[in-house]
């Protein structure tokens, strides 16, 4: 081991190049790590520049004493949003109300022969408080496409809460309507279920007076 340690000082002693090529390697491998530690020291200025900045803006936000006030307008609209969402009792009731209110409209339009198919109501994904009910509505259409204006109309302004998947006409004799909609409901609160309840029980010891009529999708009554 001794001998062979001797052999390369020996070595480096003599030969020229191999001190030159050492050297090299050297300057190379040092300005590698200068520059790697340039890098990074870049890198961290930049990020620390887009930290002061969001600070900065954060505490600009914050001394602006309009957004508490902006903020609470802003939970005032969402809940009466939330509160235009028709309330349905339980998932039988939901059915009930987007069928008739399609049997309703289909009526109003004086469209002949409508039939209407209710699905199960389901739970939204991500918004435990509301259903979902899909129907679709088929029906004879006396005078024409034209005379759909109406029915169109009223379907345009039950949005949001009814929404027209699929929209069929076929120009036959008689002219034939396929609707497909998504009718969402909010699950009504115990408050609101009870006062249901009392309204029914209410119009009914009244010599079986007619009930309220339905909970219409968009806020409007039939």
């Amino acid at each position: 081991m001794r001998a062979q340690w001797e052999r390369v000082r020996q070595e480096w002693r003599q030969n020229r190049r191999l001190r030159l090529a050492t050297l090299v390697v050297v300057l190379i491998l040092g300005l590698h790590a200068v520059l790697g530690l340039s890098d990074r020291r870049q890198a961290l200025a930049r990020e620390y520049a887009r930290d002061a900045e969001l600070l900065a803006r954060l505490e600009a936000v914050s001394r602006e004493r309009a957004w508490p006030t902006r903020a609470r307008a802003a939970e005032g609209l969402l809940a009466a949003v939330r509160k235009s969402v028709p309330a349905a009792r339980s998932p039988g009731l939901a059915q009930a109300e987007v069928q008739a209110w399609l049997t309703e409209q289909a009526t109003q339009a004086g469209l002949q022969e409508p039939r209407v198919r209710v699905e199960d109501t389901v739970d939204v994904p991500g918004h435990p408080d509301l259903w979902q009910v899909l129907a679709r509505l088929d029906a004879n259409v006396p005078a024409g496409p034209e005379s759909l204006q109406g029915f169109l109309r009223a379907l345009a302004e039950a949005l949001p809460w009814v929404q027209a998947e699929r929209l069929e006409i076929t120009e036959a004799m008689p002219t034939r309507l396929g609707l497909v909609v998504r009718a969402y409901y909010r699950k009504a609160t115990e408050a609101e279920a009870q006062a249901a309840e009392a309204a029914e029980a209410a119009a009914g010891s009244q010599g079986g007076a007619a009930p309220p009529p339905p909970a219409v999708p968009g806020g409007a009554t039939p």
